[in-house]
């Protein structure tokens, strides 16, 4: 192949370099340094002779070795970093963990059946309450396209709001049960246990383990032989844990020391999460939890002269400043795992309790007959009157890769706007996932911050967050907030619209055809899917695109009238699937909202093309 061909193939496939040594540069330095030492021995370096294929041969091998240096450079940026194993680097140094599928969550309604009082009046039933049950957390329940969800919170019937029904009547027509029911959050997923023997003659500094299960959504407990807890930090020099106590109807946070913890890291590419922990001796827990290398000089002071001294560096590693290493013993984890959209189930669909529901009887539980809390217990029901939001698939590399710049940026607690976006779409997947939000400063209120956020359900749909979602939320911020900062959580309205023009079409061209090519270049072009909050619709945009098609002459209809709201009455049956496609309740003018050919939505909302094949409709003339 001649000198050019190389040089063009080499332009084709080399990526923008910081140096600016290319194959000419380095065949040109090559040649001249033949010219000028070994002029005697070859005189021609054309390119068909055989002194011009050594020096593309050293040229090439000299661009080679800048391409591959230039490569490495790349891969230390993560902006151009392209290689999975690097990428997940720059994601760990982000600490960005939301990798993992996030489960969705609802507000399941829980319903017993207890005898009545008999002491109350007809006029005014009440249960009898030595019988109302505590519907403990950790309780399971299904829905009917067998995806699990956890009971979040302690169901007490004897403390909460609940409504009542009158159940079952005696000969006489009086009542003699009461159905109860009370609402309580309930979180997707399956819990399980694993254990883990670790040797003694393990000789790794920080012991590991994998987790079989993919999707791990949270870490309930890592317990040994002898019932010591293991606690998660955020890195293995953190000495201390947060710990939630319950006092009354009070919740409280306490800082305990944790001796025995890990660390969790999970797999960007296949969705596994490996659990790290300390590799201190478990014999003892030092006083000193920081350790002094000092120490390790302390035989050599005061001494003028002193042979060579071996330090093994494994020493300075072996400390508790890491936590306690498990090695030698025998752990069980707890842990529960699962996610995705296909968990957003709907309206009514979880319908089943698991078996050995966990219910205990706060009152007189001792002096209780038992066929009473038998039949309280076996008529536990539940059912969910909204559907479970928040699922969603893990996010690939690239949308992962996209956060890092807003999580480089953020802190330990919440200052701007940005700060807050960046908690939020940083939510643990435990929580349930946020897919939008945008921050607003409120126009009443100078201190305090309209937050609008929206989930997806399962079909991918945008949809309003549930309670559940919101109050995972309201929560978890919470905890980052300056004193004094208010926000409100709100809905963000979701407006769908569709497209309607009429076009001329030129002659020559098959209408069928431009109609098929305008509709693509719309959906491509447009990207709808990739609305954000508040983004408007670009009629100018659209007109340009149209218009760019091949054989599309003209736009007859009104470019104020192009585009044309959706609401629940345009819904339609589907004759492919057999079911009723919906849209959302919102309604927008198109022509009040037109302002120099973008349409845009009101405060806090959001744009959405639903259906793309029926919303967009293309007439030609």
């Amino acid at each position: 192949m001649p000198s050019s061909q190389f040089e063009n193939y080499l332009k084709n496939n080399n990526t923008k370099q910081f140096s600016s040594q290319t194959f000419s540069d380095f065949r040109n330095e090559l040649l001249q340094y033949a010219n000028t030492f070994y002029k005697d021995q070859i005189v021609d370096f054309s390119e068909v002779s055989l002194g011009g294929m050594l020096l593309d041969f050293a040229a090439i091998v000299g661009d080679s070795l800048v391409f591959y240096a230039e490569q490495q450079f790349n891969e230390l940026d993560y902006e151009t970093a392209t290689d999975p194993v690097n990428i997940e680097k720059h994601l760990r140094r982000a600490n960005i963990k939301n990798s993992v599928a996030s489960p969705s969550s609802v507000n399941c309604t829980f319903s017993i059946e207890v005898p009545i009082d008999k002491a109350s009046p007809p006029s005014d039933l009440k249960p009898d309450s030595k019988l109302l049950p505590i519907i403990k957390k950790g309780t399971q329940v299904s829905s009917s396209n067998g995806i699990n969800f956890i009971l979040q919170e302690d169901v007490n019937f004897a403390n909460v709001q609940f409504k009542k029904e009158v159940g079952e009547e005696n000969e006489d027509g009086t009542a003699s049960t009461l159905f109860l029911s009370a609402d309580g959050l309930c979180i997707s997923g399956n819990i399980t246990r694993e254990i883990f023997a670790f040797p003694d003659e393990e000789k790794d500094f920080f012991l590991a383990r994998e987790l079989n299960n993919t999707d791990v959504t949270s870490i309930i407990s890592v317990l040994d032989e002898e019932n010591n807890e293991y606690n998660q930090v955020d890195y293995l020099t953190q000495t201390t844990v947060f710990k939630k106590i319950e006092n009354s109807n009070e919740n409280y946070l306490t800082i305990l020391p944790s001796p025995r913890r890990f660390i969790r890291e999970d797999s960007f590419q296949t969705g596994r999460t490996l659990i790290r922990f300390g590799n201190g001796k478990g014999k003892e827990i030092k006083d000193n939890m920081f350790s002094n290398p000092e120490d390790l000089i302390l035989p050599i002071k005061g001494k003028n002269n002193f042979s060579r001294i071996d330090l093994d560096p494994s020493t300075l590693l072996e400390n508790s400043t890491f936590g306690i290493s498990p090695k030698g013993r025998t752990l069980t984890v707890t842990y529960k795992y699962g996610g995705g959209t296909r968990h957003n189930v709907r309206d009514g669909s979880i319908n089943s309790v698991l078996e050995n529901p966990i219910v205990v009887f706060a009152n007189n539980n001792d002096l209780l007959n038992d066929e009473d809390t038998r039949f309280i217990v076996e008529s536990l029901s539940v059912t969910n009157k909204n559907s479970a939001v928040g699922g969603s698939d893990p996010l690939t590399l690239d949308e992962l890769k996209a956060q890092i710049p807003s999580v480089i940026r953020s802190q330990s607690r919440i200052i701007t706007h940005e700060d807050l976006i960046a908690r939020i779409m940083t939510m643990p997947s435990d929580f349930g996932r946020i897919n939008k939000a945008v921050a607003l400063e409120n126009n009443v209120s100078a201190g305090s911050v309209d937050l609008y956020v929206i989930c997806k359900d399962n079909e991918g749909f945008y949809t309003e967050a549930s309670d559940a979602i919101k109050t995972n939320l309201s929560r978890y911020i919470n905890e980052y907030r300056l004193i004094g900062s208010n926000f409100n959580i709100l809905d963000v309205p979701v407006f769908n619209f569709g497209i309607a023009m009429k076009i001329n079409v030129k002659s020559g061209f098959d209408p069928f055809e431009v109609i098929f090519d305008v509709n693509s270049r719309i959906v491509e072009t447009m990207r709808f899917d990739l609305f954000q909050i508040g983004t408007p619709i670009n009629v100018n945009e659209l007109i340009k695109v149209v218009e760019a098609t091949g054989g599309v002459h003209n736009i007859i209809t009104n470019r104020k009238s192009i585009v044309v709201s959706k609401t629940e009455e345009d819904s339609f049956f589907d004759m492919d699937d057999l079911t009723t496609r919906q849209y959302n309740k919102s309604v927008f003018n198109p022509l009040m909202n037109y302002r120099e050919g973008l349409i845009y939505p009101q405060r806090g909302g959001l744009f959405e093309m639903r259906y793309t094949a029926r919303d967009i409709i293309i007439a030609a003339q």
